[in-house]
């Protein structure tokens, strides 16, 4: 006789809210490697933050998954929902772009409750979401609406008592099993191993330092503890370098004593361990964006699409730099407001 217990439909607004501000983590970091103007950045940041934290749509997801023919979302339903907010601003993703983000979203997502241990680390996780995100180009009414969701999610939470909040817990656990995506900075970091599955890592300290602020960005603090050690150790990589060197006044006899290009060496790396980040435009190298961005053919990371113009097709328009945030996508807020 089969144990396995009934997921529980309590769980979406969970599920979409951090898959949601693990998005916001990858958006930020590609418009910073991108060299995105800081106006573009900050726009499409708050942008999707408004969308994703929207009162009516959290609350009715909240609403409609008490009642009694609640079903749990489906990874496609998820993930449309999570495309359409993604791409609800200036930014857009090519399907290529949208199934890495999705990759690092739930990958990651799916880490961090690996990680965690209790049904409460799951509002912990979700908190630290929330407040990572509230770091990214803060502001007085972000910092509202992300307040107001975090009371919304401890209200329904509390509500739900002992007994739910270990089946949301469970659910969201369950939800994330499907995903078997290997991720290259989760690899590189000993936590992941060739085959997908997790790994506690035998280096204790270096994995607290990530186990114990699980639901920050990952990326921002993969970078912080690399400066960290570059500064404590600021020889390393050139001791490391003349160990490997090879005399270059000797001519070479063969590919294998050609020199190496680090940057291409990690460009091979990320490419096979699905790339942590998107890869970057070729086209953002000559440094920050105009008032339209083209799109490079070769393009797979996050891309910007022309601001309107009248030669714009009205269908490939996402949004217009000028449009007032009050007035945000709000055929998508209304949408889904009004899910059940």
């Amino acid at each position: 006789m089969s144990t396995r217990q009934p997921l529980n439909p309590r769980a979406n607004v969970f599920i979409l809210v951090n898959l949601g501000c693990e998005a916001l983590y990858v958006i930020d970091q590609r418009l910073k490697a991108q060299q995105i103007a800081a106006d573009k950045s900050l726009q499409v940041i708050h942008d999707v933050t408004t969308v994703l934290l929207e009162p009516k749509f959290i609350e009715s997801l909240i609403n409609g998954s008490m009642h009694s023919n609640a079903q749990l979302l489906t990874a496609d339903h998820c993930k449309f929902m999570l495309n359409d907010i993604a791409t609800c601003s200036l930014m857009r993703l090519d399907e290529t772009s949208m199934e890495k983000l999705w990759n690092l979203m739930t990958m990651v997502y799916k880490w961090q409750l690996f990680v965690s241990r209790h049904q409460h680390h799951l509002l912990d996780i979700t908190f630290r979401h929330l407040d990572a995100i509230s770091r990214l180009y803060p502001d007085a009414k972000r910092h509202m609406l992300i307040d107001y969701t975090k009371n919304t999610l401890l209200d329904f939470w509390n509500a739900c008592g002992e007994e739910h909040q270990q089946s949301i817990y469970r659910t969201n656990k369950a939800w994330l099993e499907c995903f078997n995506t290997k991720i290259s900075l989760l690899i590189r970091l000993g936590f992941q191993a060739m085959d997908g599955s997790f790994l506690t890592p035998m280096d204790q300290s270096h994995y607290e330092d990530y186990a114990q602020c699980i639901g920050d960005n990952i990326y921002m603090k993969n970078n912080e503890l690399t400066q960290q050690q570059q500064q404590r150790e600021p020889n390393r990589i050139d001791q490391l370098a003349a160990q490997l060197s090879i005399n270059q006044m000797q001519p070479a006899t063969g590919e294998d004593l050609q020199p190496m290009d680090a940057g291409q060496v990690q460009k091979q790396f990320e490419q096979t361990f699905s790339n942590i980040l998107f890869t970057d435009m070729d086209n953002n190298a000559a440094g920050p964006i105009t008032s339209q961005v083209q799109r490079s053919p070769n393009a797979s990371g996050c891309e910007f699409v022309q601001l309107l113009t009248a030669s714009t097709k009205a269908d490939d328009v996402v949004t217009t730099a000028n449009r007032s945030s009050g007035v945000l996508n709000q055929q998508l807020i209304d949408l889904y407001s009004k899910m059940h």
